[in-house]
C-alpha cells in the first residue's frame, strides 16, 4: 500500500491517476448514481405492476357490472316502467303512471323534421356510431376541463333508450358501464330505424306525464303528429333538455329561446336551409301552441299524494329526476297510512257534507303523524285529479289567527317565561298599530284585562297584537324570527300585523308547526318518501329536517291552552269527546280589493271570510285544513266563505279524525311545568304570575250566558228563548230594551208576539261574583203558519260561543261518525251536516273587524287572520239588508 507523507501528495497521486483514466476511455465509478438508477428500476416496476393489477381488477369489476345488468326485454323496449309507491305497511299503494293518454305511433308516421330536429339535437351522429360515440365521448371530457364537470353529456339516442328503459338517471359508473354494454347490444339486435322509434314514443316532454311526441304534439298544439309543422318539430325537440323550464305553454319565452336554437343545429347538420330555419323562427309561440287542449286526467288512486311525493322528491329535494319518477321503475316508500287517505278522499268528494256551497267551494287537507312529523295523507282539493292545484301544499293564504301561537304566545313563553295566567289587555286604548292604524275585535266589543289562556281560547286580537308589540321591545325581531323559522315557517320580517296571522302558510307546513307543540317541541320537517329501491336494488335512504325548536315547557303550556279552543272557546264544533285535543281556528277577513272586484255588499265584507283554517292535534295525529273558495270567473262562483261554511272545515277534521284519533294519550306535562292553581301553569323556576282579581274585575270577566237561541212554534204562536250558562245565576232577560223578566232557568217563552215583526232578546247574568256581558238574539216572526217553524236568526252571542244546539248536533255527527267507521266508512254525513245549518250565524270565527283593519303597520301589508264568530246584527243593519241576511241563511240549510 502506497503511504503519502502528505496532503498534497495524495490530492496529487489522485489527479494523475484521473488522467490515466481519462486517456484509456474509463469511467470513475459513483455509488450514489448506480443506487438511484436501482431505485427508478423498482419503481418503475413496481407501478408497472399496480398498473396491470388496476386493468385486472377494473376489467373484473366492469365484467361484474355487465353480467348485472338487465336484460333487452322488448315489452320494457315499448312500455314505459312506472313507479310504484309503497305505503307504510309495505304494501304497494299505487303506480305512479298508470299508461293513459298513451299513443304508440310507427316511425313512418313520424315526419322527417320531427326526426331530424331530435337527432340534430340529441345525436348528430346517431347513423354512424354503433351504440356509444367515441368521438362525442371525447369531446365531452375535453368540455370537462374547458367549461366544467357536466357542461357536455356524450350519451346517444341508443343510450337514452336504454337508459329510460331499463336503468335510472342517477350518475354513477355503474350505470354507465352498463348503459355503454346494453346499448351496443340494441343496435345488434335492433336496426336505427327501430331505436328512433323507441325513443320518439318514449321520450319525457313533460306535463305531469306525457311520454313520446305524438302525445307531446295533442297536448302541446292540439294536433295529430303527423301534422305538425316546422317550427313545432322543433319545439318537441328544444323540450328534452328541460321539459318543465322549455313549457311552451308556461315558459313561452324560455321556450322560444330553446326552439330557435334547435333550429340553428337542424342548419348546422345539414337536416334543413338557413331560410327555412328563419321563416320558421317568425312564428310566435302563442301562433304556434294556439290549438293546445288539456289532455283529460283520470282521477287516479291517492293522486294529491302522488302529486306531493314528486314536488318533495323532484323538485324540493332534487334526488330523482322527473322521468326517474314516472318511468324509472323505482320503489318509493312511503309514510302513506292507506285509511286515512281514503277517508280524506271520501270526505272531500262527498257533497252531501257541504250543502249550500258554491260549485268552486275548496278544501286543503294534510295529517301528519305527530311524533315523527311523517305524512300519513294528502287532500289537495275537493274531487282532486292529477296535476290539480293542490291546496294542502299551498302558502298563498294567510294563515289567520293560527299564528297566535306560533308568534304570540309561543315566544312570549319561550323569551319571557309568561304564565298561562299572565294578563293581558283587551281594551280600546290597545287597539291600534304602532304606526296609529286603529283594529278591533270580531265582534267590536273590548272585554278588558283577562289572562293569556282565555286571550288564547277565545282568540282576541287585541290581546294577540299588544303580545307582538312587546315581544319586539323586549326581545326584538330576530328572536321571534329565530322562533318562528324553527317551526318550519320563515319570516323575513315581523310587522305588528303578522300577531293576527296576515302572512301566509301551507296546510302542511301548519301541521308541522302545530305537531312540534305536540311533541314536547321538537320539530320534524314533514315528510313523504322514506327510501327508494332501484331497479338494479340499491337503495337510496331519505332524511328529514329535525331539529329541538322551543323549550318542553313552552309546548307543553300552548298545548294545554289550546285545549280550551274545544271544549269552550272558538273550536266546539270539532270537539272529540274523550279524546285529549288541542286546537286553533282561523279566518282570513275580506280584503278591499275582493269586495270592488266582485262587488261585494257591506254585509258580506263584514260577516265573510276568505279562508277558515282549523288545527287540531292530538298525540298521534296532527292534521290542520284550511277552506275557501277557488278562483273562478264563472258568475255563479263563490267568493267569500258565509255564515257556516266557515265551520266546515271543523265538521271535515271530525269527519276524517274522530275514528283515527280514539286512543290517544294525553300531553305529559314535563318538570320544567309547575301548576300554580285554577288550572293555570308556569314555568318552574320563575315567578308565577297569580291574578289577583279585584270586585270590579270580576265584573269585567265574569261569564256570559251562552248558545242563546230562538224559535218560533207556529202551532202555539210563542217564542222559546234558551241558553246555556255553568255556574248558579239570576238572569235578566228583556225584550227589545223593554221590561225586563228575572228567572233562575235558562229558557223563557214570550207569547202574544206579531207576524212579520222582529224581536231582539237579551239575557244577561248576575252571581255572586258579578254581572255579565249581556247577550244577545233576534228573531223574525214568520207572516203566516206555512212558514218554516224553525226559521230564526240565531245570532252568535257576544261571547264567540256556539250554540248549545249546534254542539249537541255535532256530538250526534260525531257519534254517527264512528259508528259508520266500522260499516266500511260508508255513511251520508249531508243530513248531519243540514241539521247542524240551523245555527247558520253561530259562527265562532269571522273577519268582522273596524274597516282601518285593512291596513297595516308599515302601510304596505294587510292585516288579516281576524278571528271571531259572527257579530249580532243590529236593528240598522237588519233594515239595510234583511234580504241579504235571509238568503245566506236559506243558502246554508239547503
Amino acid at each position: 500500500m502506497v503511504e503519502y507523507n502528505s496532503r498534497m501528495e495524495r490530492r496529487k497521486a489522485m489527479q494523475q491517476q484521473k488522467n490515466k483514466n481519462a486517456q484509456h476511455g474509463q469511467k470513475q465509478s459513483n455509488p450514489t448514481k448506480k443506487n438511484r438508477k436501482k431505485t427508478f428500476k423498482r419503481v418503475a416496476l413496481i407501478c408497472l405492476l399496480l398498473f396491470l393489477f388496476f386493468i385486472l381488477a377494473s376489467m373484473i369489476t366492469v365484467f361484474a357490472i355487465i353480467k348485472n345488468a338487465p336484460s333487452l326485454d322488448p315489452k320494457m323496449l315499448k312500455d314505459p316502467i312506472s313507479s310504484q309507491i309503497i305505503d307504510k305497511n309495505g304494501k304497494m299503494a299505487t303506480n305512479v303512471f298508470n299508461g293513459n293518454n298513451r299513443t304508440y305511433s310507427d316511425i313512418d308516421k313520424i315526419p322527417k323534421n320531427v326526426q331530424n330536429a331530435f337527432i340534430s339535437t340529441e345525436d348528430a351522429r346517431f347513423y354512424q356510431h354503433f351504440g356509444i360515440d367515441p368521438y362525442r365521448i371525447g369531446g365531452a371530457v375535453v368540455a370537462q376541463f374547458k367549461k366544467g364537470f357536466g357542461s357536455e353529456g356524450a350519451s346517444t339516442i341508443t343510450q337514452q333508450v336504454v337508459r329510460n328503459s331499463f336503468l335510472t338517471q342517477k350518475k354513477q359508473m355503474t350505470r354507465k358501464i352498463q348503459e355503454a354494454y346494453l346499448a351496443i347490444k340494441l343496435e345488434q339486435k335492433y336496426t336505427k330505424k327501430q331505436i328512433l322509434e323507441m325513443y320518439l314514443n318514449k321520450i319525457y316532454l313533460g306535463a305531469g306525464a306525457t311520454y313520446g311526441v305524438s302525445n307531446a304534439s295533442k297536448l302541446y298544439f292540439g294536433k295529430n303528429i303527423q301534422d305538425v309543422t316546422l317550427p313545432q318539430a322543433a319545439m318537441l325537440a328544444a323540450m328534452t333538455r328541460n321539459p318543465g323550464y322549455y313549457d311552451p305553454l308556461r315558459q313561452p319565452e324560455h321556450a322560444k329561446q330553446r326552439r330557435d336554437l334547435v333550429l340553428d343545429l337542424m342548419v348546422q347538420h345539414h337536416a334543413i336551409s338557413k331560410e327555412e330555419a328563419e321563416k320558421a323562427k317568425k312564428v310566435s309561440i302563442k301562433e304556434m301552441t294556439k290549438g293546445h287542449t288539456k289532455v283529460k286526467q283520470n282521477k287516479t288512486k291517492y293522486s294529491a299524494y302522488v302529486d306531493y311525493l314528486y314536488k318533495e322528491l323532484v323538485e324540493d329535494k332534487k334526488v330523482i329526476s322527473a322521468n326517474d319518477f314516472y318511468n324509472g321503475g323505482l320503489k318509493i316508500y312511503t309514510s302513506l297510512d292507506p285509511a286515512i287517505q281514503s277517508r280524506v278522499e271520501e270526505v272531500l268528494d262527498n257533497e252531501n257534507n257541504f250543502p249550500g256551497v258554491k260549485h268552486n267551494f275548496q278544501a286543503g287537507i294534510s295529517i301528519v303523524d305527530t311524533k315523527t312529523g311523517s305524512i300519513q295523507a294528502i287532500g289537495g282539493a275537493r274531487n282532486y285529479v292529477k296535476g290539480n292545484f293542490n291546496y294542502a301544499t299551498s302558502a298563498s293564504n294567510n294563515i289567520g289567527s293560527t299564528a297566535k301561537p306560533i308568534i304570540d304566545y309561543g315566544p312570549a313563553i319561550e323569551y319571557m317565561n309568561w304564565a298561562t295566567n299572565h294578563t293581558v289587555d283587551d281594551t280600546a286604548a290597545e287597539a291600534h298599530y304602532s304606526g296609529g292604524q286603529s283594529f278591533g275585535n270580531w265582534n267590536g266589543t273590548f272585554e278588558g284585562p283577562m289572562t293569556m289562556r282565555r286571550a288564547l281560547a277565545r282568540s282576541r286580537n287585541v290581546p294577540a297584537v299588544q303580545t307582538l308589540k312587546i315581544l319586539k321591545d323586549q326581545v326584538g325581531d330576530a328572536k321571534i324570527k329565530q322562533f318562528t323559522k324553527k317551526l318550519g315557517i320563515p319570516l323575513d320580517t315581523i310587522y305588528e300585523t303578522y300577531g293576527i296571522g296576515a302572512f301566509g302558510a301551507s296546510p302542511l307546513q301548519l301541521a308541522g308547526a302545530y305537531a312540534t307543540f305536540g311533541n314536547n317541541g321538537k320539530y320534524n320537517q314533514p315528510y313523504a318518501a322514506i327510501k327508494i329501491e332501484y331497479p338494479d336494488g340499491q337503495i337510496q335512504d331519505l332524511d328529514h329536517v329535525q331539529h329541538v325548536a322551543m323549550h318542553d315547557y313552552t309546548a307543553y303550556m300552548i298545548t294545554d291552552m289550546l285545549k280550551d279552543v274545544v271544549t269552550s272557546g272558538t273550536g266546539t264544533a270539532a270537539n272529540l269527546p274523550g279524546v285529549p285535543l288541542a286546537a286553533k281556528t282561523g279566518t282570513q277577513n275580506v280584503p278591499k280589493e275582493i269586495v270592488d272586484k266582485y262587488n261585494l255588499s257591506s254585509y258580506e265584507q263584514r260577516n265573510g271570510a276568505i279562508s277558515s283554517w282549523f288545527v287540531g292535534y292530538t298525540t298521534k295525529y296532527t292534521a290542520s285544513i284550511w277552506t275557501g273558495y277557488g278562483h273562478s270567473n264563472d258568475k255563479n262562483a263563490g267568493h267569500v266563505l258565509m255564515g257556516a261554511e266557515q265551520h266546515y272545515n271543523q265538521y271535515i277534521f271530525k269527519y276524517i279524525m274522530s275514528g283515527f284519533m280514539q286512543g290517544s294519550q294525553d300531553f305529559k306535562r314535563p318538570n320544567s311545568v309547575i301548576d300554580i292553581g285554577n288550572g293555570e301553569l308556569a314555568v318552574r323556576g320563575t315567578q308565577a304570575e297569580v291574578r289577583k282579581e279585584t270586585k270590579e274585575d270580576k265584573d269585567k270577566i265574569v261569564d256570559s250566558p251562552t248558545g242563546l237561541n230562538a224559535q218560533y212554534n207556529a202551532a202555539s204562536k210563542v217564542v222559546s228563548i234558551q241558553w246555556n250558562y255553568d255556574n248558579d245565576a239570576t238572569f235578566i232577560v228583556t225584550q227589545d230594551g223593554g221590561p225586563s223578566t228575572s228567572t233562575s232557568n235558562k229558557q223563557v217563552t214570550v207569547q202574544n208576539v206579531t207576524p212579520g215583526q222582529t224581536y231582539t232578546f237579551t239575557v244577561t247574568a248576575k252571581t255572586k261574583d258579578g254581572t255579565s256581558k249581556p247577550a244577545s238574539v233576534s228573531i223574525k216572526i214568520p207572516q203566516d203558519a206555512t212558514t218554516n217553524p224553525n226559521e230564526n236568526q240565531n245570532n252568535q252571542d257576544n261571547n264567540g260561543n256556539t250554540n248549545s244546539n249546534n254542539n249537541g248536533n255535532n256530538g250526534n255527527n260525531g257519534n254517527n261518525q264512528n259508528n259508520n267507521n266500522n260499516n266500511n266508512n260508508n255513511e251520508n254525513t249531508g243530513n248531519n251536516s243540514k241539521n247542524n245549518q240551523n245555527s247558520n250565524n253561530n259562527s265562532n270565527e269571522n273577519t268582522n273587524n273596524t274597516n282601518d283593519s285593512n291596513t297595516s303597520a308599515n302601510n304596505d301589508k294587510p292585516t288579516s287572520g281576524n278571528e271571531d264568530a259572527n257579530q249580532t246584527q243590529n236593528q240598522n243593519d237588519k233594515k239595510k239588508e234583511p234580504n241579504k241576511q235571509e238568503k245566506v241563511q236559506k243558502d246554508n240549510n239547503q
